[in-house]
């Protein structure tokens, strides 16, 4: 059985991976021992399944090839789930190897046995499920390769091998790891695609909007209006800022249609740029994807353009119009001078918390950004333009695995990785630092305002007498003792003198370290509602 099983391993060190992430069990023993005594992997044991899922993402995340993440059979698979679905949308690698009880076995009140079969569904780019007689060794490397190959293509994301195993599944303590395997030439390359150019689109009101993507874009001419997602990666240098959209002002709003509206990336983060492109549809849309993928978020009907954007822009001269160009910059500046005037303000709360913290952030720093309010208050702070990076888990938008996945990241990445995350979303992953990668250096901006504050800037959950309790989770809690306890460094701020003495002591301590920023809801709701009401007639 052993051969069999390494021949695995082999497939995934031909093709370049060097990472596994490994949740401990016993029907996994056979895959766990070929990762360990080939010699050939990194191999990082996390006990937890749902923080191993994340931790592998950020890991692939940063390394921008595919990592391996193997468990037991049973519950543990399904553990997995959260972090395949989120990889699926974000489009990063995982090669997910399960072990499973032998087919005779499902559904005869086995222990640890479930259907795995096809278990991830429709969030993986494939299945494969190995032989349970295990004669033909090189069938297992071919398999996993096939695997491989679909989660590295053109479109990547997460793939599950599953792998039967039959008892007596433990080999000698003296086996030794030969098996060997060659990788495809050329494989999983991306076919090139001619471009057919429209010509309507020239001498139009333009806008270019990036979407989410793990690739930096290039610069885009100045004579473009350009609006950056903080995910894109993009690097323009003047840019449309998402506060103008912010605008109720309809003849405004009104003049920042554009006739023709060029796409690259996913999903979007900003609301107000949603909804202001699917009431204000430009005539033309087009999406510009060297791998075909398109989808509608705005409903205006997008064609597909099979082509980077850049290789267009390079290849086509276009002239766009300048005055709408000059009208949606020159907005964009007058809103955030208003921004900047007003986070100035000395009150106390946790937007000028995160954006006081961003100014204290060494240069070129890599900021995870948790889901709900942590990353909204991010995106406005727009610290992509101070040369940041930004990185948060859109692809699904949940709370679940951000530290995780920081911590996954920060193991590949040795710069320097801060993390601004909720209340909520800190606690709920807070077993992401027991493993090893609790010595790492990742910091931690810890929002805590008691509870899940987004449901008090949403209109809807805001008047409802439930709100408190059910959808805020409100708590008392800190996370001195919880810090204490998982090894990290700990330090508080409930004011801004505070605030700076505390991001000095993380910046400078070593390995992880928590910065925990206490702040009161109330407080920060009425602040928040007067920020959303700077931007009219801007």
């Amino acid at each position: 059985m052993q051969n069999a099983i390494d021949h695995i391993a082999a497939a995934c060190h031909a093709y370049g991976i060097t990472e596994a992430v490994i949740s401990p069990g016993s029907r996994n023993a056979p895959l766990t021992i070929a990762f360990v005594r080939s010699g050939l992997f990194s191999c990082l044991p996390v006990p937890d399944e749902r923080s191993a899922g994340f931790i592998a993402m950020g890991k692939a995340l940063a390394s921008k090839k595919p990592v391996v993440l193997l468990c037991t059979s049973g519950s543990a698979v399904v553990n997995f789930y959260p972090a395949v679905v989120e990889a699926y949308y974000q489009k990063i690698p995982l090669i997910v190897i399960t072990a499973d009880r032998p087919s005779a076995l499902i559904d005869q009140w086995d222990g640890q046995t479930i259907r795995q079969e096809n278990i991830f569904g429709s969030h993986v780019r494939g299945f494969w499920q190995t032989p349970e007689i295990m004669e033909n060794e090189g069938l297992f490397g071919q398999l996993t390769e096939e695997a491989i190959l679909a989660s590295d293509g053109p479109i990547k994301g997460p793939v599950h091998v599953n792998v039967p195993l039959v008892e007596p599944f433990y080999p000698s303590p003296s086996h030794q790891y030969s098996a060997e395997f060659t990788a495809k030439e050329n494989a999983g390359k991306a076919a090139e695609n001619s471009v057919s150019i429209p010509e309507e689109v020239n001498r139009k009101r333009i806008l270019i909007l990036r979407g989410m993507s793990d690739q930096a874009g290039k610069r885009i001419s100045p004579d473009f209006a350009v609006y950056e997602d903080p995910l894109s990666q993009g690097n323009t240098g003047e840019t449309v800022s998402e506060l103008i959209f912010m605008n109720k002002n309809a003849q405004e709003l009104e003049s920042y249609r554009p006739e023709v509206l060029f796409t690259e990336g996913t999903a979007i983060l900003s609301k107000p740029l949603k909804q202001f492109l699917r009431k204000y549809k430009p005539a033309l849309h087009f999406h510009f994807s060297a791998q075909g993928e398109i989808a509608d978020p705005f409903q205006t009907n997008p064609r597909l353009i099979q082509a980077s954007l850049m290789d267009y822009l390079e290849t086509n001269r276009l002239d766009p119009d300048s005055t709408y160009t000059a009208n949606l910059l020159e907005a964009s500046r007058r809103c955030r001078g208003q921004r900047n005037s007003f986070l100035e303000q000395v009150d106390w709360n946790e937007f000028v918390a995160i954006s006081s913290c961003i100014k204290k952030l060494p240069g070129g720093a890599t900021i995870h950004a948790a889901n709900s309010m942590a990353v909204r208050y991010v995106a406005y702070c727009e610290p992509q333009k101070a040369g940041h990076k930004v990185l948060s888990n859109r692809g699904t938008s949940g709370i679940d695995g951000c530290v995780s996945t920081a911590l996954g990241y920060q193991s590949i990445d040795k710069g320097a990785n801060y993390l601004f995350i909720g209340d909520v979303a800190f606690f709920y992953d807070s077993n992401a630092f027991w493993n090893e990668l609790n010595k790492l250096p990742l910091k931690v901006i810890l929002i805590n305002n008691g509870g899940g504050g987004i449901f008090r800037m949403i209109d809807g959950p805001a008047a409802q007498p439930e709100r408190q309790r059910f959808f805020e989770s409100a708590h008392s809690r800190n996370a001195k003792g919880l810090c204490k306890n998982l090894g990290v460094n700990y330090f508080r701020a409930t004011n801004i003198s505070e605030l700076y003495e505390g991001m000095d002591a993380l910046n400078n301590c070593k390995g992880a370290g928590v910065l925990e920023i206490h702040t009161d809801s109330e407080k920060n709701q009425s602040f928040f509602n007067q920020f959303k009401s700077l931007f009219n007639g801007i």
